[in-house]
This record gives structure tokens, sequence and C-alpha cells, in this order.
């Protein structure tokens, strides 16, 4: 048996006895009382109660509870099954959907006095009821059996605000309110509290039980209050005093029946629907209210703020807020059917849980656009407020505005709806552009760019704010830039000070990282000092005592310094100069990496270098190839081939990938070797720099005179450094078997390389992709090869073996140059692979100790010495025994009485013929022809043939890229001697036979004077005295002559043990084989170009070079074998004990200081190389830090691309020749970095 329902009034007006349709919640105008149920069975109890509730803005579901309607009822109401009455109706009295109320508050006043009940327990009562209007109703589900009476009064209050008005109003409101809560709640009691009269108006409508249909608009709270107090009358005038109904109680049809034992059937279904679905539907119907509300403030905020909103927005909230009031009463109409259906078993519940489903993902979607602007309107016309101009849907050219005032420069904050919600990053260029707006300087305005509008050419990631100065950007991203800033330490130099910045770096100079001068800094925190001008750190060169940086360099004294201590200020201080400079002497060297790096020609070391220097800047080939332009260091080029095997009958295409050019490199590409000399390239990584020292390759396909020269440009070039971190040989990873090039290549490096070098030696294979990144068909050769220097610790391991692939460098190479390759997932491994070997191996060269490159020179200093000294040791000793036979004969002149004092006097003269080189002031042409020679010996005891050029075919060229002492040097052909002809004008022969020269031989005849024979004379000593004094000074001059001789020869013994001692591999055994190869391939040219009637003048000359070559060599083997294998020397004695590097320089010296040869030998070396000294080596080239503004420039109308009419793109877009040229420019180092365009 059901349970009663109590039910509220909602203004309607029924008798106990009266049916009841629960279906849909209305009475039926029909009653089962036969007129006797009030005076027989209906309990009458006074209740008196009064209730007073004020509420705000409150949701359907807290009216409902306000008004006593539970849930059944409260869907039907919303449902519009019921029609509400008396103060019911307040329920209907909703917002407008297009309003802009934002308070409203509701107060209800219920004072009950009686309550009715029907008594079914009293005898008699069945005969009161009269079933028979049952057979006309069968509608009815209940029946009315309990009346509770008073009156419901309920008072609405609203208020309606613009935007203008201020938010304090709201407590004003509530105030007034509160107070009308108060007095009525002490209306009836003895402490009556009078309301007094508010300040604000207020909107103020009566709904009463009493007044039925609608409610009763009152001029102020005042009123309301007086109609309230008017409630108590109001009852006692109706009804008996009872009032109005309140509320029902709902006795089921079939319980009554039940109870009073009526044999009737209820066919009536009655569908029970579950709490929490009805209570879903009051939650949509709230939401349905809320939305509503809510789109009606967004419209008006858009319609006030159509200046920074697109016009599509606000139609699409308009049609949005129509759209919402449409779903709304479609969902009240379906729910309203829907609902009787379910009750009466006519439909099932799904169907309303369909419903509510349908009609939330129709809510959420039109909700979406409520505030969907908002926060980036507001954000909008607060910066406008503070002085930003914005660009975005008020259709401004940012282009036209700043065509005028192209002298100056503005900051654009680039924002877009994504970009605000980044969190952090929002929030911190948020604050930047405030405070540049409290800043705002009128010559510097502030834009603020709607990038969901204005489309820049760079997509927008995320906010950033950019500067630019002449229309040139200066800053991408000014935050990013101040925190970069912020945290480093400054030091800087006047403008005045400054010097040009072309003026080459000593190689030999620190990274500025001291602590902070000021004293109000820590002296313990060491600082890293950078430019504030060009952001790159400083160093310090030792030689000159200079600072340098990207902008130029100035003596150290120049410099003032800020730290980024909070303690320092904001202010530079200067240092005491002596102070200053005792911590610059002092820096120590650990931000820098000395990596020198050998092969044999062709292995790629050109090539690799650029692969390193993008490997240790971009993470993935991705990355590199999204950045704007193509670092590299060195020139190079390379060859690919295009197939089409579509297309049989197609040529291969070939295609030239060109990386740069500079005169001192080729490109490689036709076989060449294309290092042609030493080169260091200084590659910066924030402080640290990585020095990779590229060298020509061993096995240069020039001959093996350029290997000779090639090693000692290499040596040279190292002179100037202190430090070797790592030594790398490059291999090619297919060579499978040891070939006659690749064991001297090998052999060659280690002779020249000190034995404490081994440990810093490793191995790298270069196009390992084909190996599967191995050291693949080389490995086992090489082993082999290496096992013959076990005792050095050379082997091949993990920690000494690196395998790369510079294939993805080509491909970067070949993308950047407009040719696609396929493939690319494999060059991506490729690129990460080679990046970790890179990585892996800097680290393993930090942990080693650094190898003193001192050994190593002075090791080969010592070869070189030798070479110089033993190739004419028997030329020498034939100088000498010749010069001593010549004494002899002197000295038995001397004693031949016959001699007269003037022939003594000439005979005492000693002279010898020497040809000592005087250097040109300007290069001199000269032809190689024998018949344009002279070959004599030099005169100075060495046993050196000269060659004397006697035909001066331009004395003095002015040619500036020929290299001196080579023949046929490619751009000789330009020299005046042959007037664009193949032919020299002067001498007649071909330009090949020719070459430049910075010196010429001299012959001078040097006279040695006995000085104590001299002053005898001028004495007027006798001829007899004369006599006996040349004989004793020849006597001397024969000795002297010995003694040199003897010293040479230990010298050279001692310079051969110390190579034994100190050098990995004294001699290169295998250059006999590797010359043969070299005699037989120029033999074979010769006898081809003969069979072919070509000219082989240059192969002859070749070929007899390389006979001198193998002569030589032979020679030089000989000695060495012969000087290492005697005894090394007495220990015991200091002229006599094993050489070290500082005892090979003494060495050197003492030689240098022989009293007969010493000079001269001093004297064709010193000029020598003065006549050949390398020029500047380093190339210097820095990784830009992502952090700091760029070095390059990006115009205005680059950056910013808007959509505009065309006239107005085209009227303001920058003429092409002009960006052109103010676009690209070279990197940090000139010719060692490639052209780029403006990027990043």
């Amino acid at each position: 048996m059901a349970n009663p329902l109590e039910r509220s009034s909602l203004g309607h007006v029924a008798s106990i006895g009266t049916l009841y349709d629960a279906r849909n919640d209305g009475f039926i105008s029909v009653s089962i009382d036969r007129g006797q149920l009030q005076q027989h069975a209906v309990v009458s109890c006074p209740s008196p109660r009064t209730e007073v509730h004020l509420n705000f803005d409150e949701p359907y579901k807290t009216r409902f509870l306000a008004a006593g309607i539970k849930s059944e009822l409260a869907a039907s109401v919303l449902s519009q099954l019921v029609r509400l009455k008396g103060s019911a109706v307040h329920l209907s009295d909703d917002i407008e959907s297009d309003s802009l109320c934002v308070q409203q508050a509701t107060l209800y006043y219920n004072v009950s006095t009686v309550q009715e009940k029907l008594n079914v327990l009293i005898p008699g009562v069945k005969d009161c009821f009269d079933l028979g209007p049952l057979q006309q109703q069968r509608n009815a589900t209940h029946v009315v059996t309990g009346i509770e009476w008073g009156l419901r009064t309920v008072v609405t209050s609203k208020r309606y605000l613009d935007r203008a008005q201020s938010r304090d109003v709201d407590a004003a409101f509530r105030q007034d309110m509160e107070s009308l809560k108060v007095a009525v709640e002490r209306l009836h009691s003895p402490a009556k509290f009078p309301l007094a009269r508010t300040e604000l108006s207020h909107e103020v409508i009566a709904f009463s039980d009493s007044l039925q249909d609608e409610g009763l608009v009152m001029q102020d709270l005042m009123e309301a209050y007086s109609f309230i107090e008017l409630v108590p009358a109001h009852i006692r005038q109706h009804d008996n005093a009872k009032g109005w109904p309140i509320s029902y109680t709902l006795m089921p049809l079939d319980a009554l029946f039940t109870l009073l034992d009526f044999q009737v059937s209820i066919k009536t279904p009655l569908v029970p629907i579950s709490l929490e679905g009805l209570g879903a539907f009051v939650e949509l119907f709230d939401k349905y209210h809320s939305s509503a509300r809510r789109l009606a403030r967004y419209y008006s905020f858009l319609v006030s703020q159509r200046l920074y909103v697109a016009d599509a927005h606000v139609t699409a909230v308009s049609n949005a807020i129509r759209q919402l009031k449409t779903s709304k009463q479609s969902t009240e109409d379906q729910y309203g059917c829907l609902l009787a259906r379910v009750r009466g078993g006519q439909a099932p519940a799904s169907s309303l849980r369909e419903l509510h489903r349908n009609a939330s993902e129709t809510l959420s979607a039109i909700e979406a656009l409520a505030d969907q602007e908002r926060e980036t309107i507001d954000f909008v016309a607060m910066a406008v407020k503070m002085g930003a101009k914005y660009i975005g849907h008020n259709s401004l050219d940012l282009l036209a505005t700043e065509a005028s005032r192209r002298t100056s420069g503005c900051y654009i904050f680039f924002f877009n709806t994504a970009a605000m919600k980044s969190g952090q990053p929002w929030h911190d260029n948020h604050a930047l552009f405030q405070e540049l707006l409290r800043q705002s300087d009128p010559q510097q305005p502030v834009y603020l760019v709607d990038c969901d509008v204005v489309h820049p050419v760079r997509p927008l990631v995320a906010s950033r704010i950019c500067q630019y100065q002449s229309g040139k950007e200066v800053s991408s991203d000014l935050l990013a830039t101040r925190q970069y800033m912020a945290q480093k330490c400054f030091a800087r130099f006047t403008e005045t000070a400054r010097e040009d910045t072309s003026m080459p770096r000593p190689v030999k100079r620190r990274f500025v990282k001291m602590p902070c001068p000021s004293p109000r800094c820590s002296p313990s925190k060491c600082c890293d000092w950078v430019c504030p001008a060009c952001l790159a750190p400083i160093e310090f060169g030792y030689s000159d005592e200079y600072i340098y940086c990207d902008c130029g360099r100035s003596l150290y004294s120049d410099y003032e310094f800020r730290c980024n201590a909070k303690t320092h200020g904001a202010g530079f201080e200067a240092c005491e100069p002596t102070k200053l400079l005792a911590c610059l002497k002092n820096l120590d060297p650990s931000g820098y990496l000395n990596i020198l790096i050998l092969g044999e020609t062709g292995v790629g070391k050109s090539t690799f270098i650029n692969g390193f220097v993008n490997y240790l800047q971009y993470t993935t080939l991705d990355e590199a190839k999204a950045a704007e332009g193509f670092d590299y260091v060195i020139p190079c080029s390379f060859s690919m081939q295009m197939m089409d095997r579509t297309k049989p009958d197609h040529d291969i295409i070939e295609k030239i990938i060109c990386v740069g050019s500079r005169d001192d490199e080729r490109d490689g590409s036709t076989g060449d070797s294309a290092t042609q000399q030493t080169m260091v390239y200084p590659v910066t990584i924030g402080n640290q720099t990585y020095r990779l020292i590229d060298t020509p390759g061993i096995g240069d396909t020039r001959g093996l005179s350029y290997d000779k020269k090639n090693m000692s440009d290499i040596l040279k070039t190292l002179s100037s450094y202190d430090e070797l971190h790592g030594i790398l040989i490059l291999l090619k990873s297919n060579n499978s078997r040891l070939t006659v090039t690749f064991n001297f290549c090998i052999k060659e490096l280690l002779v020249h390389l000190h034995r404490n070098a081994a440990a810093n030696i490793v191995f790298g294979f270069t196009n390992t992709r084909i190996s599967n990144y191995t050291p693949g068909d080389t490995f086992a050769p090489l082993k082999r090869l290496l096992a013959e220097h076990s005792e050095f610790g050379l082997r091949l391991s993990t920690p000494t073996t690196y395998c790369f692939d510079s294939e993805s460098f080509r491909f970067l190479a070949a993308y950047k140059n407009g040719v696609p390759m396929k493939n690319e997932q494999d060059f991506r491994r490729s690129w990460q692979h080679s990046r970790d070997e890179a990585l892996r191996m800097i680290e393993h060269f930090r942990k080693k100790q650094p190898h003193n490159v001192n050994s190593t020179i002075s090791l080969n200093g010592a070869r070189g010495l030798i070479m110089e000294l033993t190739k004419p040791m028997a030329r020498i000793s034939q100088v000498i025994r010749a010069t001593i036979t010549k004494c002899e004969e002197s000295e038995r002149e001397l004693k031949d009485t016959r001699l007269t004092g003037d022939n003594l006097r000439k005979k005492l003269k000693l002279q010898k013929k020497q040809f000592n080189p005087v250097q040109l002031t300007k290069p001199r042409t000269v032809c190689t022809q024998a018949a344009c020679c002279d070959f004599k010996d030099s005169g100075k005891g060495d046993g050196e043939v000269v060659t004397i050029y006697r035909t001066h075919c331009h004395a003095e060229c002015y040619l500036e890229n020929v290299k001196e002492d080579v023949l046929a040097d490619p751009g000789l052909i330009r020299c005046l001697a042959f007037n664009g002809t193949n032919a020299c004008i002067s001498c007649h022969h071909h330009w090949q036979q020719h070459l430049h020269v910075m010196y010429e031989l001299e012959e001078v005849t040097v006279t040695v004077t006995d000085t104590e024979i001299e002053r005898q004379l001028q004495a007027n000593d006798s001829d007899v005295t004369l006599r006996q004094v040349g004989i004793q000074r020849c006597g001397q001059l024969i000795a002297e002559y010995k003694g040199e001789q003897r010293e040479i020869q230990k010298a050279a013994v001692r310079f051969g043990l110390f190579l034994k001692q100190n050098a990995m591999a004294p001699i290169n055994d295998a250059t006999l084989d590797y010359i043969d190869m070299l005699i037989k391939d120029e033999e074979a040219k010769i006898a081809a170009g003969r069979a072919e009637g070509i000219s082989v003048d240059g192969n002859v000359k070749r070929l007899s070079a390389l006979e001198e070559d193998k002569r030589c060599h032979i020679e030089l083997a000989e000695a060495l074998t012969a000087n290492m294998k005697m005894k090394s020397p007495n220990k015991q004695g200091a002229s006599n004990a094993m050489l070290d590097e500082k005892g090979v320089a003494d060495l050197v010296e003492r030689l240098y200081r022989l009293k007969h040869y010493g000079e001269n030998l001093r004297s064709v070396k010193n000029t020598i190389t003065q006549a050949h000294e390398a020029t500047y080596r380093e190339r210097p080239f820095r990784v830009q830090d992502g952090g700091s503004s760029r070095s390059w420039t990006t115009s205005l109308y680059d950056t910013f691309s808007q959509v505009l009419p065309a006239s107005l793109t085209t009227k303001h877009r920058p003429n092409k020749e002009k960006r052109s040229r103010d676009g690209p420019h070279r990197g940090a180092g000139g010719g060692g970095r490639g052209w780029r365009k403006g990027r990043r």
C-alpha cells in the first residue's frame, strides 16, 4: 500500500475528498464527499507557526525547498504541467535572458494556522463517501485527506546594475534585505524592529496566496513590509480565520478503499520515478537559468567592447542566446509530455534519461560560448587603458603606423588565446608587458598584437615581446633576453677604448673567470664575465694584455665590471689595474679543449668537423633542418648522383653540393686534397671553447714533399698551444687490408707524436652507417698495426674508438641547398648516433691529462735538426778535411823562410765563398728550367747544393694569392711575365716551369782574419814573428774545425737516442714502399704520355724529385739507425746526459753557438722561417646562446605579416635589394661561419 503524499498548494484551493491525478499533479474538479466529511470525519487542530526565509540569487532547488515543493511536484512545475497560483507565481517570475540583473533576493513569509485531517477510523465514515464520480473520472489516483491552512507570502526584490556601478552596492543591497527579514521576524514580538527607509532603489513585488494569479508591485521595501503586516488581518478575514490552503495530504485511492473496505478496483496506473532522476532535471533547469544569465551578461559585455572582438563572435553569442531559449522551451515541452507518460506507464523511464542527456549536451555546447573571449578582452582593455596600441580586430595596420617613425624603436607583444593559457610563461610576459607600459615612452610605443587575428611569419608558439629599433628586430624575446641578462656578469669598456674587430686574437688567451672586484661582492664567488653589447664571453690575451670579445678588443685597464649578485647594485665598478692584471695572469685554462684531428687524405676531416659542430649545436636532425640558415666552419663540397630508375633511358644527374668557399681550401670533390694548410676552428658554446685543429691529410695527392711540408705546418701550428687534450685519428671504415698508403699514413702519424701522447689518442671511423656504426673492415688491419706499438698503450677499445657518420650532415647540406634526399629516417638515426659519439668523445678528452705540446714539438724539432745535420754530414766532413789540408799547406808555407812578410800577410787571410739568403720585399717570378738555373755548393760547410735562379722573369710581382716555392701554382698564370699566354715573354719557357720565391741567394766571399796577426802587423812586428804566430793560429784553426766536427757528430748521436727514447716510431719504415709506389705511378704516367705524344716534362721532374726523396730517406734512415744503435752517453756527465725536451733546446742553442758554422745554420733557418711564416690560423665560430639576443636582424616587415588589403601590404613592403643587403651577414669570425639568413 503506497504512502500518502504531501503536496504544496501552489495557490490551488481544494477541499477534503477532492480527487487528484498524481500523473500530472492536478486536482480534478470532482469530490467523493457526500458533504458530510467536514462535519463527521475531519479533525481540526490549531498549528500556529511562522517561518521567515531569505535567499539571494537562489537556484530552483533552493526555491522549491523554501516553498515546500518536493521533487515530484517540482518536476511538474518545471515541465509546466501545473499552473502556478498565489504565492507560487513568483516561481514563474524569472529573469529575462537579456537582462543585466546582478542582484536578486526573495523573502518567504509562511504563516500556519490550522491543520485538518480526515479520520477514516470514525464509525460510519464509509457512508460519507460517494464513489459514483469515479466511474466518470478514471484518471484519479489520490484523494485529499488533509489540509494545512495559513498564508504564504513571498516578496522578491531585484536591482539592475550596469558595469559602471560599483560592486560595493551589493553589500548595501544585502543589508537592506537583511534588515527587512529582521523586521518581519520581530513583527509581532514585543521588541518590534522598525524598518528604516533604504537609500537604494529596489524593484519589489509581493506574491501571496490571497492574490491568486499575479503579484502586487510595491513602491519599496517599506511598502512590502506594510503588506506583510496585514497578513494576520487577511487570515482572520478568510474562511473562518483559517486563511488559505498551504499544503495538502493526498492518500492513494487504493489505500483509502482498503482501509474502508470498499470493493472497488482502481485501474489507473502510477509508476514512481526515482528522486535522483527528478533531481537531475532540477539541476538541468537551474543550469538553463544560470547559462541564460551568463550569456546575457556576456553579450552585453561584448557589445561594450566591440573594438576588441570579432563581429562573428558577437553574432554567435546572440544566436546562442536564442538557441538557449529554444532549447529550454523544447526541453520543457518534452519533459512535461514524457513525465506524464512515464508516470502513467505509457513510456519507459529511460526516455527521461535520454531527454536529459540530449538536453545537457545541447546546453553544454551553447554555454561553451559564454565568457569565451572575456579574459582576452579584459586583458586588451586593461592594456589599452594603460597606454598600449592594440592591433587586431580594430583593423589598425602596424606597418602603416610605424612607417613614419622608422628611426625610433618600439615593443610588440605577440599573444593569442592559447598563449594566455600557458601558465608561468604567460604570467612572466604579462608582468614584463605591464612594466613596459608603466615606463611608457612616446618615442618607444608598446604594441599589442592579437595573433588570432594578425598572423606573423613565424607561428606563435608562446607569447613573446619583441623589441625593434629602426625597423629591425633587436630582440626576438625580450623576457628571455632579460632573464638571460639577469644571470650574467657583465664587463664593459668605453666606446673610445674599443679597437678594430679585425685585429687577430692571440692564440694564448683565457676566458675571464674571476671574482667581482666590488667590495660588496663575495671574493670567493668566481664569475663568468661577458660583454653586455655582443653577449660573448670575454677573453684575456696573455701576449698583448688585451681583452677580446665579438665587439673588438680593449686594454684590460679600460674595463668595468658588474656581477649578478643582488649586493652589487646596478652600477659598473672598475678594478685596480695591478690587482686586475694579477688575476688575469692567473686565469684557469679549463675553458678550452684542444683537439688535433689527423687522418689520411680523403678520409673526410673537413666534412667531419662541419658535422661535429652541428652535432654539438642541434639535438636532432629535424632541429637542424628547422633552423634558418646553415652553420659550417670549413668550406667543403661533395657530389651526389640523382637516378630515376623509372626512366632507364635518362642520364644520371650529378649534383655538386657546395658549402661555402675560401682561398686556402679546395672543394675536394675532384680527388684533390681539400685542406691545404692547418687551420684552427675555435667553436665556442657558452663558456667552453673547442679548438678543432684541422690538418692537411697524410698521403697528400700532390706528393711526398707536400706530406713533409704539411707535417711541418701542423707542428708549427701546434707550437702556438701549450696543451693537447685529444688527438683524433680519423680513418675510413672500409679498409679491409693494409695498403701501402694506409700503412704509410698510420706510421707517419706515429713517427711525429711523442710517446706521452699515446694516452690522448683515439680513433674515429667515418661513414660507419654502412658497417652498422662499428669500425668495420678497418678494425682487423688497424689492430694488427697497433699491436706493433702495444708498449705505448695504443689499442682499439670502447674508450678509444668512436664511430661517426657524416652522411647526416651531407643530407642537411643537400636539404639546405634545395636538393631532397630519400630515406630521411636513416639520416635521423645517423645524426643521433653521431651526436652521441661526439659527446662521448668530448667527455673522454675532458677526463684525460692534457698532453704537453712542447714534448711533441721538441721531438720533431730534434728530428728536423737530425735531418739538417745528418744528410750533409759526409760533405761537412769533406769540407772540414779540405780546410784542414789547406791550413796544413799554409803552415808548411809559413815555415818556408823564403816567404816574405807581404806574402805572409796574404796567406794568413783565409777566404771562402758562401751563398747567403736575402729576403725580398716582393715576390719574384723565376724559371726553374735547367737552362735558367745554376746549381752550386752553399759554401757554408753543410754540403747543401743551392739553386741560383739566373732568370728573373718578373723581378717584383704583386700577385698575393700565389704560394711561395710552389711550382706551377694556379694563380701564377696571371703574372705579367706571361702576358696572358702560356709562355714566359722573358725566357720563353712554359708558365708551369715557374714559381714565386721570397728570397734570393747572394754569393759572398768571407775572409777569416786572425786578430792576433793583425795586431802584430800593426805593431810592425818582424816577419819571423808573423810566421810563428801564423803557424800557431793554423794549428788552432785545425783543432777548432775538428772540434766542431766532433760536436756535430756527438749531437747527432744524442738526437738519435732522444728519438729512440721518446718517439712512438722513430723511423717510418713504410716510407720506401710508399715512395716506390709513387715512383711506379709516375713512370706509368710518363710512359703513357710519351706513347700519346703528350708533354711529360712535369712528370719527369716529379719523378726526379721522388728519386731524390728516396735517396735522402735511405741516407737519413741509415744515419738514424746507426745513431740509435750507439750506446747511451755517460749519465754522469751533464753534457752527455740523456736529453729531455729542455735538453734538446739547450743543445740546439749550443750548435747555434758553434764558432764557424753555427751562425750560418741559424741564418739559413731564420730566414726561411720568416719568409714562410704561417698566417693567422684561427677562424672562430660561436654557437649563439638561446637566451641571448640574436646577432642577426629581422625587418619589421619580415616578422609582421597581417591579413590586410593588398594595397596596404604593398605600400609598406621594403625594397627587395635593400633587404638583401641588410639581411644575410656573416656570423662570428667572418670566414669561418656560413652565410645565414635572419633566423630563430
